[in-house]
């Protein structure tokens, strides 16, 4: 054998080795999508997550162009390999390392290695920034014109400014992430409050509504709905189906009776699919199928009933979507829309795709909560890397035991416009305060063209410190003095939520075995008298007897005055007094009776 013939047989062997080292980890990728694709073809999430996975560790943008830095990682990989076989080839053939050639293959692979881990590494740098660029883009800080000073919460921000355009930013950021700087104060949304707590709304529904076996209530499906008329919001869950039992409708709870409303899938308007459901059944195979390049959360899928009448009403099924899309050398979500799910004359989902919802359209969130999480996430991003790393810059929900199970994103109506917000008490970011230092309100009634902006509203150093357990515990403190029911606060105790609404009001939920009754309305500066209304009467511990209830009282921010005491007494003629004094004397009288039955009750052996 010549040394011609040695040297072909290395060179073949080198090649060979370098195929099996590059091709080996795209051709398993391709097998396995091969197996999910056209094996598991009726299982349209098997298809779907996988080709989203790749977009998102790999191919952003679809191909190398501005990949991830995964993929520039297994670049430089598969280049020090294929140094490792022109070594071995040179060294076998008897070639040695004095050829140019060789020399020059060698110095421009290493050199490749180099810029592989160059583009992998300024990637892996910039990969959560840039996500905080993507988001921030459609970010306001709004910081109150009056006060003694700048907030202490926006200074990393506003230290290194410039001036704006005047309109949307009167001050611009100079770090390498867009912050947008507006000086306005919170404007007053007056929102309209709700009636009962999202843990008695899920208590309820859960608890009353479903007649058929193998359903459940959908839990993350879980909406308010506020009406446009004060205190009318309903809270609506899908009765979801499990296996091969479809789904079977939307449950509503106005939040004040103990029955549950239910319109469901059913004559001309069936419904043969579920999100639980398996096979033939599941709604999630058959949405990937239908849409493989939207993506959407739990949180993001609520039901309606359409009709005045739940129990004949028709059930729609509302999906907020998102898209992933490539954004640098990463992915990022976008809001795509929504997605309508109706019934039909054959059980076939009727599914509408809407780019674009204006306000009024639905009744509910057609913009993603879940985006709007991620949005006031990357809030700590506005002053820059060191802003965010070296002073702690940013906002986060607050942690307080009351509102564990529920700490923002409260879908509320304002009465000033009757737009639907997503509004979210903040506390500073990694800090162990919690005094709520900033307000994020974002549109939640339109989508449609993008990120719909982000208002992060600053309180002034100066305004009233509001602190969400100091308002449960004035709460709970007035709740005694009125009633003589002493109740305890936090995530499993009586009072288990405080939601902001008005200015600078909050109303706390009263829940006894798990139904809301009663709630208490309070300003976060004590300058308003608080409230507290009962929902059903006579207000009761558990297992304890009835206590006094306040005077009668309709749900509004700010609590009506007091009956003034009657001129000539209770003991006067009935004819002579007022309504209001009438209803002062049979409140007291009825306390009074109250009060010798317990008496004498406890005085019996």
């Amino acid at each position: 054998m010549t040394k011609r013939d040695i040297r072909r047989g290395v060179v073949r062997r080198g090649l060979l080795a370098l195929a099996v080292w590059w091709l080996w980890m795209p051709l398993a990728a391709l097998l396995v999508w091969v197996v999910k694709h056209a094996v598991f073809g009726g299982f349209g999430q098997q298809d779907q997550s996988y080709v989203l996975l790749i977009e998102q560790e790999l191919f952003p943008h679809g191909g190398p162009l501005d990949a991830t830095p995964l993929f520039w990682v297994w670049v430089a990989v598969g280049l020090l390999g294929t140094v490792w076989v022109v070594a071995y080839v040179a060294e076998e053939s008897g070639a040695g390392f004095r050829g140019w050639r060789v020399r020059l293959a060698l110095a421009a692979v290493l050199l490749a290695v180099a810029g592989s881990l160059v583009r992998a590494g300024t990637g892996m740098w910039d990969d959560d920034k840039d996500a905080g660029r993507f988001y921030a883009a459609a970010t306001v800080l709004d910081v109150p014109a009056g006060g003694t000073a700048v907030p202490r919460s926006v200074l990393p921000v506003t230290e290194h400014t410039r001036k704006g355009d005047g309109g949307r930013c009167d001050l611009v950021g100079t770090a390498d992430v867009p912050a947008c700087v507006k000086t306005e104060p919170m404007p007053d949304f007056d929102f309209e409050a709700r009636t009962a707590s999202y843990a008695a709304a899920s208590k309820a529904l859960t608890d009353s509504a479903g007649l058929t076996s193998g359903v459940h209530l959908m839990g993350h499906s879980l909406h308010y709905l506020p009406d446009a008329s004060q205190g009318g919001g309903v809270w609506t869950a899908l009765l979801d189906g499990s296996g091969e039992q479809p789904m079977e409708g939307v449950a509503v709870w106005d939040g004040r009776s103990n029955t549950v409303a239910t319109c469901a899938f059913r004559g001309g308007h069936a419904f043969d699919r579920a999100f639980s459901g398996t096979g033939a059944t599941s709604l999630r195979n058959l949405l990937a199928e239908r849409f493989p390049d939207l993506v959407y959360s739990e949180q993001d899928i609520w039901g309606y009933c359409d009709g005045p009448d739940p129990r004949t009403a028709l059930p729609v099924v509302v999906i907020s979507v998102a898209r992933q899309i490539g954004w640098k050398q990463r992915t990022v979500l976008e809001p795509a829309g929504v997605l309508v799910l109706r019934g039909s004359i054959d059980g076939k989902p009727d599914m509408t795709y809407r780019k674009e919802v204006a306000p009024g359209e639905l009744p509910g969130a057609v913009y993603p909560a879940s985006v709007v999480r991620a949005q006031i996430h990357e809030v700590q991003w506005l002053g820059g890397r060191g802003a965010k790393d070296d002073r702690g810059f940013g906002y986060a929900h607050t942690s307080a035991s009351t509102n564990a199970g529920n700490p923002g994103e409260f879908l509320l109506r304002s009465k000033a416009d009757g737009h639907l917000y997503y509004v979210t008490p903040l506390v500073p970011r990694e800090s162990s305060s919690q005094l709520v230092v900033a307000f994020a309100v974002l549109r939640a009634d339109r989508t449609g063209g993008g990120l719909n902006d982000l208002h992060v509203y600053v309180r002034g150093d100066d305004a009233p410190s509001v602190n969400l357990d100091v308002l449960a515990s004035r709460m709970v403190s007035y709740m005694a003095q009125q009633t003589a029911i002493t109740i305890s606060a936090g995530q499993g105790g009586a009072l288990q939520e405080i939601v902001p609404f008005g200015r600078d009001m909050w109303r706390g939920f009263v829940d006894f075995n798990g139904q809301t009754q009663d709630y208490v309305d309070l300003s976060g500066d004590a300058t308003v008298k608080p409230n507290l209304v009962s929902l059903s009467g006579s207000i009761t511990a558990p297992g304890g007897q009835p206590s006094r209830a306040p005077a009668p009282a309709t749900p509004s921010p700010t609590p009506t005055a007091q009956a003034p005491a009657p001129a000539g007494g209770c003991g006067g003629d009935p004819a002579q007094l007022t309504t209001g004094q009438l209803a002062a004397c049979v409140a007291e009288l009825s306390r009074a009776l109250q009060g010798r039955v317990q008496e004498s009750a406890t005085a019996r052996p």
